[in-house]
């Protein structure tokens, strides 16, 4: 059940455009002082999060691509498609349309978002009425949007265009801002977000601790970043942990981890910290683009597979987990025709044919095969406590505080998977940070962290653990397997995209 309707009015759908955007769309600051007309343009920057360009469809695609554990059926189920060839070998192209839409949605997310920032005057102090507290909330959720969206802006493009006014006709071709002043406007703004955020626009919204959350991760990924982007004598891993620790039980572990992804069960739950709202009139193009094809009533397309060795890894480090049967399909009968398709590892050798050969994606898979329709309304989740019990082990790792495996039992102590932490977790310093970050991968896999987790640590820490894994796996089939680059320079970030380059008079390359 829906517990968020978005109210979508026409003047909050911006055409597609990139930096050169329209003058703002609600140019009455007074809006913005009624709680009903602020309410219903926050729900307008929330809306603009929805559409197929930004997490109904390109983010997904776009991340799991490039990420270096997935590769796409899209356009021909083969190596040398135009996707297989350039996003899943981690060289995306700066014309790729995903990439275009997705840097669009981020700044139109960003120029809503910038409207309500300008539009609205805080109100602090102790005795705040109703409508007082509520605007604070929509202030403190425009600002938490803004920093997330910078936050993946910063770290998918490295330098990027910072506008933080309501657009207007002389603010339309802006240069790339050093990421390190990035970076601080997404702390200043997570900061922000954490003091007015206050739970009073109700369920599905975000409270205040997912700004705790998504500082965490800010200073997690300085705390291993280019000392460029570093203040000189911070200590990020202590910082993480101050913010990480305020939002620890807040939430709490849904009891079937299984029921994070069905299709009902898995909206608002208990663990769940940040999660966007789709519903009957804001449906979602995620079901159909990566439901695999005829699982349901209705053609699919299965877009995303999974590369074999990312299915191995967890296979090893926790056999039998029962996350996998929540992650990865490998056998059902098509809905059209009754036939059953097994690909790897049901088959435990891989076939000649490229589609077998690949796991299916099953989280981001429509569960209920009785359903008739492509499209749905079900959530996507962002943030949620799985992911911050790992963050707070991996930090209290590093800090060496004598925490860092309680966080990891508590994880792995879910009723549903009731295992212990692997032999890893107890080899010491080097081998549990080693351990943690693969469970990163075994809990969220395909939830949109993928592509950051594993670039976070540096640039070898991606060619060792992911990169070369993959083009060195012992089950590979040349004519079946994409080869990832290894140039830095390429793999690291994604290239600044065509369209920009081409409309932003800021930009030059």
């Amino acid at each position: 059940m829906k517990n968020t309707v978005y109210i979508i009015l026409s003047i909050f759908i911006l055409q597609a455009c990139s930096l050169e955007e329209t003058p703002p769309f609600l140019e009455n600051e007074s809006v913005f002082s009624d709680p009903d007309n602020a309410t219903t343009a926050l729900n307008g920057t929330y809306e603009k999060m929805t559409n197929y360009d930004f997490m109904s469809n390109c983010y997904v695609f776009l991340l799991n691509n490039t990420s270096g554990f997935f590769v796409t059926t899209k356009k021909g189920g083969n190596k040398n498609n135009p996707f297989n060839s350039t996003q899943a070998s981690l060289k995306p192209l700066s014309g790729d349309n995903e990439l275009n839409r997705l840097w669009k949605a981020h700044y139109r997310t960003i120029s809503s978002a910038n409207d309500a920032i300008r539009g609205i005057n805080p109100t602090e102090g102790i005795g705040l009425d109703k409508e007082q507290t509520k605007l604070n909330d929509v202030l403190g959720q425009s600002y938490f949007v803004r920093a997330w969206t910078y936050f993946n802006l910063v770290r998918l493009w490295g330098d990027v265009p910072l506008p933080l006014e309501p657009t207007t006709a002389d603010k339309i071709h802006l240069p790339k801002t050093p990421a390190k002043d990035v970076y601080k406007q997404v702390i200043s703004d997570a900061q922000n977000a954490a003091k007015y955020m206050n739970g009073a626009m109700g369920v599905g919204y975000p409270k205040q601790y997912a700004a705790n959350m998504l500082l965490a991760k800010v200073y997690m990924h300085l705390a291993t970043a280019d000392a460029a982007l570093q203040d000189t004598g911070a200590n990020y891993w202590q910082l993480a942990y101050d913010e990480a620790i305020k939002v620890y039980g807040k939430y709490e572990l849904v009891t079937d981890y299984a029921h994070l992804f069905d299709d009902i069960e898995s909206e608002n739950t208990k663990e769940s910290i940040f999660e966007i709202q789709f519903s009957e009139l804001v449906t979602s193009d995620y079901g159909r683009s990566f439901t695999p094809q005829w699982y349901l009533n209705v053609n699919t397309f299965g877009l995303q597979q999974v590369n074999p060795e990312v299915y191995d890894r967890h296979e090893a480090a926790y056999p039998g987990d029962p996350r996998i049967a929540s992650t990865f399909l490998s056998e059902y009968t098509q809905t059209n025709n009754g036939k059953t398709i097994t690909t790897y590892p049901t088959r435990a050798v891989r076939p000649s044919n490229w589609r077998l050969s690949f796991p299916y994606m099953f989280k981001t898979s429509l569960k209920n095969k009785a359903l008739d329709t492509r499209n749905h309304n079900r959530n996507v989740v962002i943030y949620r406590y799985g992911d911050l019990l790992l963050m707070l082990a991996e930090i209290s790792n590093e800090l060496q505080n004598g925490e860092q495996l309680g966080y990891v039992t508590e994880l792995l102590a879910r009723p549903s998977i009731n295992l212990s932490p692997q032999a890893k977790y107890s080899m010491g310093q080097d081998a549990f940070r080693e351990a943690v970050m693969y469970e990163y991968t075994f809990e969220l896999l395909g939830e949109g962290q993928d592509w950051f987790n594993n670039r976070r640590r540096g640039y070898q820490w991606f060619r060792d653990h992911v990169i070369d894994p993959h083009n060195n796996y012992s089950g590979r089939i040349d004519a079946i397997d994409v080869t990832h680059e290894t140039d830095e320079s390429i793999v690291m970030f994604l290239p600044m995209p065509s369209d920009e380059i081409n409309t932003n008079e800021g930009i030059n390359n």
